[in-house]
């Protein structure tokens, strides 16, 4: 949750031109829309959503990861990099699926150190598209998503005595910086919409939030970020959040401090593992697509998507109220959960 007690110290220009300043290849056309959701506001009697359309950002089927490739992508042709290097997810990664088409529009190789994980064995879904952009995909043999770090340095030390040029994506501050920007374009657009925003609704991993936070954080915004995990992790993502919003600000030349707790972000809606689907977050995903014709996915979207509904239905939220809801892609992944999201239909179907 970001603190309001002192004046707007930059205004949207200052911040854009700090943005502007850092090496950038483009992926997409910006901003993405911000469309209001009618028929779901009118069921659910709650508040007015708006959802930023992140999913349509274009390269790779579309997703939150582009805006942070515009300016690793633009690091490593800054540097004369020929190969982007990334390790962190599982075979079904949407990050990994933007990285391996991002570094593709470049002209540049991918290799990703991939974990098994959900549907990991199936060509289908991010697996799919992964083989389709010609990815060099090298499986370390690991579930969930952790463990990367040192086949990452190995990797990038073999790349280099092959005579190649390895950019390795790290999680710094690169990774939140599109996500300023981002918060710029949501600010600009509710002003546009006469929208008296509340609060931004987020599946959080990471940078996406902490990009979100330093932005709403350098505009003195009215508003706070509600960040729903798609896993555990031990001590919880806020402090990792506030590092990394911290470095993005030093990177920027913004002088200010975000706390930890100062940061919203739950692991209500997990379930019993990362990637596993919940019947939460399928309602969710059928509840948008039957209102509105947007599809969420079970691994983060939806999953987020039920929180905000939990919020909406126990009073949080009310019909005075205004949110946004960003959807954050990952659309390849309804077809890799077809079995999961099947059952549920035929469920239905038959009660």
């Amino acid at each position: 949750m970001t603190s309001h007690n002192v004046k707007p110290s930059w205004a949207v220009a200052d911040i854009r031109r700090r943005l502007n300043r850092l090496p950038k290849f483009s992926l997409t056309d910006l901003p993405t829309p911000l469309h209001e959701l009618p028929n779901l506001s009118e069921q659910l009697k709650g508040p007015r959503i708006l959802m930023k359309r992140d999913d349509l950002t274009h390269c790779g089927l579309g997703g939150n990861k582009n805006r942070k490739f515009q300016f690793e992508i633009g690091a490593a042709l800054e540097h004369e990099c020929d190969v982007m290097v990334w390790g962190g997810g599982v075979m079904q990664s949407n990050h990994a699926r933007q990285c391996a088409a991002a570094a593709r529009r470049a002209g540049l190789e991918c290799v990703l150190l991939l974990n098994d994980g959900p549907h990991g064995d199936e060509l289908q879904g991010n697996r799919l598209l992964l083989d389709l952009l010609g990815a060099d995909v090298r499986a370390t043999g690991r579930d969930g998503m952790f463990g990367h770090e040192s086949d990452l340095a190995r990797v990038a030390d073999e790349l280099r005595a092959a005579g190649r040029r390895p950019f390795v994506v790290e999680y710094g501050p690169l990774t939140a910086v599109g996500y300023v920007e981002c918060l710029l374009e949501i600010h600009e657009q509710c002003l546009d919409l006469n929208a008296g925003l509340r609060y931004i609704y987020l599946a959080s991993g990471g940078g996406t939030q902490a990009g979100l936070e330093l932005g709403a954080r350098a505009l003195n915004a009215g508003y706070s970020i509600r960040g729903f995990s798609p896993l555990v992790v031990p001590g919880g993502r806020m402090k990792q959040q506030a590092e990394l919003a911290n470095a993005s600000a030093d990177l920027l030349g913004l002088n200010l401090e975000i706390r930890p707790e100062e940061i919203w972000n739950s692991t209500d809606f997990v379930g019993s593992a990362y990637a596993k689907a919940t019947p939460e977050g399928i309602e969710a995903i059928r509840l948008v697509a039957e209102t509105e014709g947007i599809f969420l996915e079970p691994v983060y979207t939806g999953k987020a998507f039920a929180g905000l509904l939990r919020d909406i239905r126990q009073g949080v939220l009310g019909p005075g109220d205004t949110v946004v809801f960003l959807h954050t892609g990952g659309t390849p992944l309804v077809f890799a959960y077809a079995c999961e999201l099947g059952e549920v239909v035929q469920t239905s179907g038959t009660s």
